[in-house]
């Protein structure tokens, strides 16, 4: 898990080359759209190897301090030591992925990820096992299975990224040079970016700690409709990512109408999206739950399935705002407005993980209560961003010069 939290503040932060490289393009800045990226390449040198000897040290005292069995901690460790590799190519990877998804080459980035996973299914079962000759490694070699697998990515990604096509058209075989202008514009508007994401992840996940110490029946019911929604959440950061692109690029060509268009345009696949997934939880509410828990049992399982249902009714109303805060937040970074997104986005989360957290212990907030909070931060957060977007102060930023020269 700790691996996934620091993972959202790498993601965050080299993603944000996603909204700069898009600028650089729509401003004919074409040289200095792959300087952004070469300046990713030593911000994910630095956060990937600092994460790996961290992770030496900091890891085997974080197990320990749980008091885990010294079985579980020696294998766990072990574990650990080699799956923290994998956030060094995690890092190179997405500065590769932020520049085809800035340009609009999105299916580069799909194919690769594919790769990945269809190597990593067989060697990690190789691995693990020991079959056709390969050493035995047990947990081990689910780790390095994961680290393997996610060389490919980067190989396909570095690939076509130095090929003739794009040496021509972009000019990517110049020479990778620290430029610390572009090294610290990229940490201006990318830092706040991952430490959103971050910071959201950590509220997220102690939300969900609150709920799992309701009850056994309550846990079970909550992992079965954020399974759902994270399932459904994932198309709408594919649609946040490439409009961040698409602004980015019109900004950087000073057509706001443009912008405007593409903004809106974004929105309405969010809303049509969104809108599809809602009609799913009404209409087959039940199936999805049952699934998972049966209602023709007796005891706790009734309950999982009659609180997971319930639960699940709530989410078809805030699926449209979560459509719109997250697509809006793509806009709003493709402009550079990374700051205020976190400090509101941070805010509101914290804030209600908070009051849940407080009204559960100490007025006997019920679960359904709870989960209610959550659809009104979810509320809050589409309506906030809404009116930040209206107000169309985002369409005057920019984050690079008309002319930025960094010689």
């Amino acid at each position: 898990m700790s691996l996934y939290v620091f993972g959202t503040l790498i993601v965050g932060t080299l993603g944000q080359i996603i909204a700069l490289v898009g600028q650089y393009r729509g401003a004919k800045q074409i040289e200095n759209s792959i300087r952004i990226v070469h300046q990713g390449f030593f911000l994910s040198l630095v956060l990937g190897l600092l994460f790996v000897l961290l992770s030496k040290k900091i890891a085997p005292v974080l197990f320990a301090f749980f008091n885990h069995d010294p079985l579980l901690l020696e294998r766990e460790s072990a574990y650990f030591s080699i799956l923290s590799f994998s956030i060094l190519l995690m890092s190179f990877r997405m500065s590769f992925a932020s520049f085809f998804i800035g340009i609009g080459n999105s299916k580069i980035v799909t194919w690769s990820a594919s790769g990945a996973l269809f190597c990593n299914i067989p060697l990690t079962y190789l691995l693990v096992f020991g079959k056709f000759g390969f050493p035995k490694m047990g947990i081990e070699g689910a780790a390095l299975a994961t680290v393997i697998s996610g060389l490919i990515p980067n190989l396909v990604l570095c690939t076509v990224f130095y090929s003739k096509k794009y040496r021509t058209e972009y000019r990517t075989g110049i020479i990778p040079r620290f430029e610390f202008p572009l090294f610290w514009k990229l940490l201006r508007y990318g830092l706040p970016a991952g430490i959103e994401g971050m910071i959201n992840v950590m509220g997220f996940m102690f939300f969900t700690m609150v709920m799992y110490s309701y009850s056994s029946e309550i846990a079970a019911a909550t992992t079965i409709v954020l399974n759902w929604d994270m399932v459904c959440f994932i198309p709408l950061l594919g649609i946040s990512q490439a409009v961040s692109g698409q602004i980015g690029k019109y900004l950087g060509e000073q057509n706001k109408r443009k912008a405007m268009q593409i903004a809106y345009s974004a929105l309405i696949m969010g809303w049509v999206y969104a809108s599809m997934i809602t009609l799913t939880y009404l209409s087959a509410n039940e199936y999805l739950v049952r699934i998972f828990a049966s209602e023709h049992v007796s005891g706790k399982e009734s309950a999982v399935y009659s609180y997971a249902k319930s639960m699940l009714l709530i989410s078809c109303l805030y699926f449209l705002f979560d459509s719109t805060y997250n697509i809006l937040s793509g806009i709003l970074k493709g402009a550079g407005d990374t700051v205020w997104v976190m400090l509101t986005s941070n805010c509101l989360m914290w804030t209600t993980a908070s009051l849940v957290y407080f009204g559960k212990n100490h007025f006997q907030l019920s679960p359904l209560v709870s989960w209610w909070a959550l659809t009104a931060m979810v509320f809050s957060l589409g309506l906030s961003f809404m009116i930040r977007f209206l107000g169309k102060k985002w369409l005057s930023l920019l984050m690079i010069e008309p002319q930025d020269n960094i010689d």
